[in-house]
């Protein structure tokens, strides 16, 4: 017990953590979690009116954002940039190809892959844009190419710019910490950290991953409350969504206490075996053809309509785009600096070549898999009359709804199970990669470059727990979806600094 004590204080020594940003970070997450719990209705106020503010100011900039990130990577990609080594050309991988790319994508899509997969569809077929009839076949089919283009190559973009600046920061300038400040080192400021605008920056990375992380979980309680009802035949309600969050923060606790190798390399390690398993169970199970066909046109409409997509609502107006488009590249802005700085932990020998097609080929890929086949089968219920997707979405809600479609598989219980555990290790392997990196965001720089200490990350794991709970007690899931574009906000202004950082770093390493 005596030695146990020893190492909590040590961890929390001032030789191992910087107060400043340590103490600020806490503050802002108390700071929310508190306004929203004290004066619910004024939050909700307040934050419905900064989102509509925000979108209808600044919602072209991230669609323009998002379109420049992606040109920026091929360019990085394709050009001899691309052979640029993290950790120097003589440098082997830390981690093999299946568990790189498990990390990866588990940390980088979280449990919204499987929340949206199976139903997001449903909400584009009666509002198709671009001049399609709504409820049509053609409709159907851009409703699928909607939810590849929404978590697809543009979407992984938006990843590609922080992972590259603070992977080469990182390597290059033998970082002992990760922080979002550190990846404007190539800009020429030294010990940008330590700065106040590095602060500032670094404040603005804890506010956004905060947001990110309460709005995120917050959503996703609900759907795996519905779903362990109905295994267990629980009674619903908040006694049960306590209980949900409860142990997703058990169980991310204990992964990023156990350590990144340990912990959550085997927890994505097993999701990803776990989730081509309940897809090949579907793809045996439902209709296979009709699976097959709507993904067929889904790719093709997304490839017929990329441009129109990308570019609905930056030059006009677009109820369309407000709602949805800007909304999820809000929410991947948000997570960018985030996953980043997780991706750059784990990319140690790799490219940036194999980094960038990583994200852009695998992570996409491993998202539109469940597009087309959770998505392709819910879909089939609708077109065939088994069940009204449609019409449970506009009864029940998304969380029920997306429970409900399950059900209809035989062994439904089975795989609810398997639906529910996925979709807690998807948030279980976010939240570790956000303890784990907002831990490293809390230590100071010094020459000795380890992970953080245990009881740090857990002490994090614990933290980003308070502004869910928050959420869960207010219940208005709206909110937490709003709350998710207010706290990127500021990112918006970051993503240029870090593109100018990324090539004046590159073009020194050719001289």
């Amino acid at each position: 017990m005596l030695h146990q004590m020893e190492r909590v204080l040590r961890a929390f020594s001032t030789k191992n953590v910087d107060y400043i940003t340590f103490i600020t970070s806490l503050l802002v997450v108390v700071g929310i979690a508190s306004s929203i719990l004290y004066d619910a209705e004024t939050a909700q106020t307040l934050i419905g009116e900064s989102y509509d503010n925000i979108v209808g100011v600044f919602g072209p900039v991230y669609l323009i954002l998002t379109i420049f990130s992606f040109f920026f990577l091929i360019y990085i990609c394709i050009s001899s940039h691309g052979k640029y080594r993290l950790g120097g050309q003589d440098q082997k991988a830390e981690f093999s190809y299946f568990s790189w790319i498990g990390m990866l994508f588990c940390s980088g899509i979280g449990g919204g892959l499987v929340y949206w997969s199976g139903v997001e569809w449903a909400y584009y077929v009666d509002i198709p844009p671009f001049g399609i009839e709504p409820g049509s076949n053609e409709a159907f089919a851009l409703a699928t190419a909607y939810g590849l283009f929404h978590w697809g190559i543009s979407a992984w973009s938006i990843y590609g710019i922080p992972a590259i600046a603070l992977s080469i920061a990182f390597y290059k300038y033998k970082l002992s910490t990760l922080r979002l400040s550190s990846s404007l080192r190539g800009l020429g400021v030294k010990n940008i950290e330590e700065t106040f605008g590095g602060r500032l920056i670094d404040l603005i990375f804890v506010i956004a991953t905060v947001g990110a992380a309460g709005g995120t979980i917050g959503s996703y309680i609900p759907m795996l409350s519905s779903g362990f009802s109905d295994i267990f035949s629980i009674e619903k309600g908040f006694s049960l969504d306590l209980q949900v969050l409860a142990l997703c923060v058990g169980l991310f606790g204990f992964s990023v206490y156990s350590g990144l190798t340990k912990g959550i390399k085997r927890l994505s390690d097993l999701n990803l075996l776990l989730a081509i398993l309940f897809l090949i169970i579907i793809l045996f199970i439902g209709p296979g053809l009709d699976i097959l066909r709507s993904s067929i046109d889904g790719l093709f409409y997304t490839v017929r309509f990329f441009w129109d997509m990308s570019t609905l609502g930056i030059l006009e107006q677009s109820d369309f785009a407000d709602e949805w488009t800007i909304f999820y590249w809000a929410w991947w802005v948000a997570f960018g600096p985030l996953v980043a700085l997780f991706i750059a932990r784990i990319s140690k020998g790799r490219t940036l070549r194999e980094l960038i097609l990583g994200m852009l080929i695998f992570g996409s890929l491993g998202t539109w898999l469940f597009y087309m086949i959770l998505g392709g089968y819910s879909m089939s219920l609708e077109q065939t009359g088994v069940f009204g997707v449609m019409n449970s979405l506009n009864e029940s809600g998304h969380a029920d709804t997306a429970i409900s479609i399950v059900h209809t598989m035989p062994f439904d219980n089975f795989m609810l199970l398997l639906f529910c555990v996925i979709t807690i290790i998807f948030v279980t392997t976010s939240y570790d990669s956000m303890s784990f990196v907002i831990a490293y965001h809390v230590q100071k720089n010094s020459s000795e470059q380890r992970d953080p200490d245990k009881e740090l990350r857990l002490f994090w794991a614990v933290v980003l727990g308070i502004l869910p709970a928050a959420l869960v007690i207010y219940s208005d899931h709206s909110v937490a979806m709003d709350l998710i574009l207010i706290t990127s906000l500021p990112l918006l202004f970051i993503y240029p600094l870090m593109a100018l950082a990324i090539f004046k770093d590159l073009h020194q390493e050719q001289k």
